[in-house]
């Protein structure tokens, strides 16, 4: 009789965690990548928060993405090379490291 009590206990816990947490199906990820006039845009996730909840493909050309739901114009984010973040801060750290040994 014990376990009888316990099953709806757990259902309730778990769609008052859901509900709380706030749970949605998420979409594709926009890469991050050096727009057309070379200024780094940050990746995101689709849908963003204007977008309606259709818009879950990253869709655009290499230089400007955005969320929507049409296939056809789904962008090959594996095709763009302007997606890459260049890091300079590092570099010269290693080398002050090997020359002073």
């Amino acid at each position: 009789m014990r376990g009888c009590t316990e099953f709806p206990m757990a259902v309730s816990v778990i769609l008052t965690l859901l509900t709380i947490i706030n749970v949605k199906a998420s979409g594709e990820y926009c890469h991050g990548f050096h727009d057309g006039q070379g200024a780094w845009r940050d990746g995101f996730q689709c849908p963003e928060r204007f977008d309606s909840a259709e818009a879950i493909i990253c869709c655009g050309k290499c230089e400007l993405r955005y969320c929507c739901s049409s296939t056809e114009a789904r962008l090959d984010q594996g095709t763009c090379d302007n997606d890459k973040q260049t890091q300079d801060t590092n570099t010269g750290n290693k080398d002050d490291k090997n020359s002073g040994a």
